[in-house]
């Protein structure tokens, strides 16, 4: 039983009554999440992290600024290297932001963040990929740095928008080199 002739998403196609009633549930189902990935992070033991510290302030008061960036690129994070109905699970075991805090540089300004090559971000995580039912997939535990990590033309880009633009590329970098693209 056709209905009428109507443009779906830009593609003319004939729906029958039945359907528009999968799709009006399909498309209520989407804002769910029931068809995506997700990724959790989890800071473990964050008053011990090695450096966590934007204009001097402490690492409890870092954390939600790393959190909102961590936020703005975990839905392209998803999309491109966690399946459908599948869970990433992050501990972030230590943080060593790039650059160093050298309060005898500047007497006025003593939490200024000096970015040199021989302080290189670095990061310790550990993580599991599951799938819906709990079955694990992928797991491991990893020590990333990125010696160039001055060298980067995305990073610099960033640097203009983000605290953690270093941080992010060696997220970014880790997520390419641990997990294939889907």
């Amino acid at each position: 039983m056709l209905h009428n002739f109507e443009t779906f998403f830009g593609k003319h196609v004939y729906k029958s009554m039945n359907t528009r009633k999968f799709l009006a549930v399909f498309v209520s189902l989407i804002p769910l999440g029931l068809f995506a990935g997700q990724i959790n992070f989890e800071f473990e033991g964050v008053e011990d992290y090695t450096d966590l510290s934007i204009s001097g302030l402490s690492e409890e008061r870092t954390l939600p600024l790393l959190e909102a960036e961590l936020e703005d690129q975990i839905p392209a994070w998803t999309k491109k290297y966690v399946g459908e109905d599948q869970v990433l699970t992050i501990h972030v075991l230590d943080i060593d932001m790039a650059g160093d805090i050298q309060p005898w540089r500047n007497r006025y300004n003593a939490d200024i963040r000096y970015v040199e090559a021989v302080y290189p971000p670095r990061l310790k995580l550990r993580y599991t990929l599951a799938d819906a039912d709990g079955n694990i997939i992928q797991e491991g535990e990893d020590s990333i740095s990125d010696l160039g990590f001055q060298q980067s033309t995305v990073t610099a880009m960033r640097m203009r928008h983000q605290n953690f633009a270093y941080e992010m590329e060696l997220f970014s970098d880790w997520f390419r080199r641990t997990f294939r693209s889907k």
